[in-house]
């Protein structure tokens, strides 16, 4: 069994778990392994990204904000952009209405020189929005070090909540880490069974209300007093609370090894298939037996060659021993005689 995959994100998933000798029983358990070890390395990450913080480069009061709700590897993406602005020169261009145009210059340097690049930077004064050509925002999610330039010019201090995504943010609660799953037992979690609770309680409540419109709104009343008294409040990180069960969950799960790579039954793997064409011109250009024996019997022809003495007397034969015999079908055939002169 192998993996396809369009990008190579895929196959370097099922790294470690899936070869070419799994079986699809073994790829259904090796799948829930490796579930569980995404789920088990997400969670160490939002336990870093946490509990550890990474100092500004800068005293941008913009960096200050993306430490605060940025996790580690996005944050570090943003003091790489801010590092740029240091080779980034801008200027006023145009003024149309409250749209602003600035041309932004980066220098960048290559193998032997430096290479000026030039970016075109909008601004909305007045809902305070930023755009620039690169598209590095709405391509990755990060503002690009040439729009941060115009925010510095700009004196802004907080950038919008449209520019820091929910997607990158460390200080939000992941409703799917608290589903039930196969591959991830929730039970030893009790957040995950509160969760479980309010919810069964909320979906049966929903059930008996939906038809009436007074009951729905004076629940959903009761709601928002509920939910303006929760604000503030937070949640204790997950991998706090599995850290104390860590081993009663890794006793339930049955550890499934990687089966041993046996060769299959059918033809072994070999090399390409030769064309004839290229046979025949490998054949062409092997030496005959006749060029081999007329090459032998003119180095034997070379006086001192036939035989080598040594001190002790011994004689050792060369190999002029090559005799030539006719077969019936007149082909040569070659026989090595060991012949002592």
């Amino acid at each position: 069994m192998s993996t396809t995959q369009r990008s190579e994100s895929m196959n370097a998933f099922f790294d470690g778990y899936v070869h070419s000798g799994t079986t699809l029983k073994e790829f259904v358990d090796q799948f829930d392994n490796a579930l569980r070890k995404k789920v088990e390395v997400e969670t160490m990450a939002d336990f870093n990204s946490n509990n550890q913080t990474i100092p500004c480069v800068s005293h941008f009061n913009i960096e200050k904000q993306f430490q605060m709700l940025y996790t580690k590897e996005k944050f570090k993406e943003v003091q790489r952009e801010l590092l740029g602005l240091m080779c980034c020169n801008c200027s006023l261009v145009s003024t149309e209405g409250c749209i602003l145009k600035y041309q932004v210059l980066d220098e960048i340097s290559t193998d032997d020189h430096i290479k000026t690049l030039h970016f075109c930077v909008y601004y909305n004064e007045e809902e305070v929005e930023v755009k620039c050509t690169c598209a590095l925002f709405q391509m990755r999610g990060i503002l690009c070090g040439y729009a941060l330039t115009v925010c510095q010019l700009k004196k802004i201090n907080v950038l919008p909540d449209v520019y820091v995504l929910d997607r990158w943010r460390k200080d939000l609660k992941r409703t799917y880490t608290l589903l039930k799953s196969s591959y991830n037992d929730q039970r030893d979690r009790a957040d995950a069974r509160n969760y479980e609770r309010v919810l069964k309680r909320c979906s049966k409540l929903a059930t008996k209300i939906s038809s009436d419109n007074e009951k729905i709104s004076a629940f959903l009343r009761v709601v928002d007093e509920f939910e303006t008294k929760c604000e503030g409040s937070t949640l204790e990180s997950a991998y706090e609370q599995t850290k104390a069960k860590a081993n009663v969950v890794l006793d339930k799960g049955k550890k499934i090894l990687n089966p041993n790579v046996v060769r299959g039954k059918g033809k072994p793997p070999s090399k390409r298939k030769v064309p004839l064409v290229e046979k025949l011109a490998t054949k062409r250009n092997k030496p005959t037996c006749r060029k081999i024996l007329e090459d032998e019997t003119q180095l034997g022809e070379t006086p001192g060659s036939e035989q080598h003495q040594f001190d002790d007397g011994v004689d050792v034969g060369t190999q002029n021993s090559i005799l030539t015999q006719s077969t019936p079908g007149g082909n040569e055939m070659c026989h090595h005689i060991d012949a002592h002169l």
